[in-house]
């Protein structure tokens, strides 16, 4: 049984394609997930200062605790913005990428497609014609 739609690695180009949006579905889903991972943490953070913040009188342990979650609220920007740049470049590379394979795709293979087709369709009207002649003369 042969399948009517073809498979997209039939060619390189569509494989490239393919695999460009597949980067791009992952960037979102990825970029999604760390945004909503950082929230939580910063939230998480800042509910700990809340109540250090409004002490006006601290102790060393609660000044420690209090400067440890400024500190993580800080580290986790840090990699929330380091993410959100590898993501913003593996997102750059599978956009180029999905763009050199259906730009490849559509010159290249589907152009010989549409003329091999094309020449299909001569050679059946050919061998039609053909076959009224010889009908005609019987």
């Amino acid at each position: 049984m042969t399948p009517t739609v073809p498979v997209p690695t039939d060619n390189i180009f569509k494989f490239a394609c393919m695999f460009g949006l597949a980067l791009i579905v992952s960037c979102i889903f990825a970029f999604v997930s760390t945004y909503t991972a950082s929230l939580d943490r910063k939230v998480k953070y800042s509910e700990a200062l809340i109540p250090l913040e409004a002490k006006t009188q601290r102790t060393k342990a609660e000044d420690d605790m209090f400067e440890m979650n400024k500190k993580l609220i800080e580290v986790t920007k840090s990699n929330e913005e380091f993410s959100n740049g590898a993501i913003a470049l593996v997102f750059a590379f599978g956009s180029l990428l999905s763009w050199y394979g259906a730009s490849k795709w559509h010159s290249v293979i589907q152009r010989r497609d549409d003329r091999l087709v094309e020449l299909q369709l001569e050679k059946l009207e050919a061998e039609i014609a053909k076959l009224r002649a010889e009908a005609r003369k019987a």
